[in-house]
């Protein structure tokens, strides 16, 4: 006999684009975040700060996350490549999946369907 499992693909797109607009966001914030930090401590350190890319540095962090992909890769010649690659990645994961839990809107009504604006809704008592 065979079985079928009934997936929700909508479901799982949701989720998926949701994830995403949750990730690129935190990475928008978290460069425009570094890019003030550095705009005050040169303030409080009487200097100009970063200026080079953009209009007041404002396309900054884009060339710094440019320039750290275009970094030479070293790696330990003891060391397990793979581990060490995935390392801040598996990092970063674990950090990342804390925002699963939060609930980022209530629901909302598109394409005909009720959005939740939730990855995961766990009952767990609290968290």
């Amino acid at each position: 006999m065979h079985v079928l499992l009934a997936i929700d693909w909508f479901l799982l797109i949701e989720k998926a684009v949701l994830i995403s607009i949750i990730i690129a966001v935190s990475l928008i914030v978290a460069m425009y975040e570094t890019w003030a930090e550095r705009k005050v401590a040169a303030v409080i350190q009487d200097r100009r700060g970063p200026n080079r890319a953009g209009w007041f540095g404002i396309f900054q962090p884009l060339a710094d996350g440019l320039k750290l992909f275009m970094k030479e890769e070293i790696v330990p010649s003891h060391s397990n490549k793979l581990l060490f690659v995935l390392g801040p990645g598996i990092a970063m994961l674990t950090a990342m999946m804390t925002s699963a839990v939060v609930p980022w809107g209530g629901t909302i009504h598109a394409f005909g369907r009720d959005i939740s604006l939730q990855i995961a809704d766990v009952n767990i008592g609290i968290l």
